[in-house]
């Protein structure tokens, strides 16, 4: 069955993203040692590994070199004509596939990435409003210093922010400033301000835009721990 042909033009997309790597590349581990030839024979092998029946969602989190770009699982989601964690070049390649396809091997300064485009965002509010409180975890993608809780321990906690700030009287402020482990966040409670889709991690982002204000959300894990969001505008 060929895959459904992506919309028209969109502006905000999903993406899931796979880099190989390659010594010298832009921004390369130290213990990447293959060569730009074996970095690409590995990623046309990671593209016939997906479109032979592979969960390219199961391929990013074993295979990739670049963790910590959108969520766990390596979507991103970002605006076409203003991309920030892609190149423009990615951006452009990404957006010219049909939805659920995957591309060939498109190189960029950093290596060679495969891409599978996701189905589009559900059209909604374009701009919120929200606060959140951000639970931290030793060996979580994009980590904060000071952390020393699992990510057992961390996910608990979260649960119990979850039901406190649900609570009829709760009081956001304190629970913020208690919880948190964002830095700068203490001080401003977790408020956020307001932002238009693409400006947060995909997974945060999946979370507050589908909350109706003053509704708290369910714990949200992204590359930078466990999350509680409470929209308010």
């Amino acid at each position: 069955m060929a895959a459904p042909v992506a919309s028209a033009a969109p502006d905000l997309i999903d993406v899931r993203v796979l880099l190989v790597a390659y010594q010298g590349a832009a921004g390369a581990d130290a213990s990447v040692k293959r060569t730009r030839a074996e970095a690409l024979e590995r990623a046309h092998m990671l593209v016939s590994m997906a479109k032979s029946g592979d969960r390219f969602s199961e391929l990013v989190p074993k295979y990739t070199d670049r963790l910590g770009v959108g969520d766990e699982l390596g979507v991103v989601r970002m605006r076409v004509a203003q991309p920030t964690l892609l190149s423009a070049q990615l951006a452009q390649a990404a957006a010219a596939l049909p939805i659920a396809a995957i591309s060939e091997p498109v190189e960029g300064p950093e290596g060679f990435f495969v891409l599978e485009r996701r189905p589009d965002p559900p059209v909604g509010p374009t701009r919120i409003a929200a606060k959140h409180i951000l639970i931290g975890y030793v060996g979580s993608p994009q980590g904060m210093d000071g952390v020393t809780r699992t990510e057992a321990e961390a996910r608990a906690l979260a649960e119990t922010v979850v039901k406190l700030a649900r609570e009829p009287d709760a009081d956001w402020d304190a629970l913020a400033t208690q919880y948190t482990d964002e830095p700068g966040g203490k001080a401003r409670h977790g408020d956020l301000g307001k932002f238009e889709r693409g400006k947060m991690v995909p997974a945060f982002e999946r979370a507050a835009f589908v909350l109706d204000v003053g509704q708290v959300s369910d714990v949200v894990q992204s590359p930078f721990g466990f999350h509680v969001i409470k929209r308010y505008e």
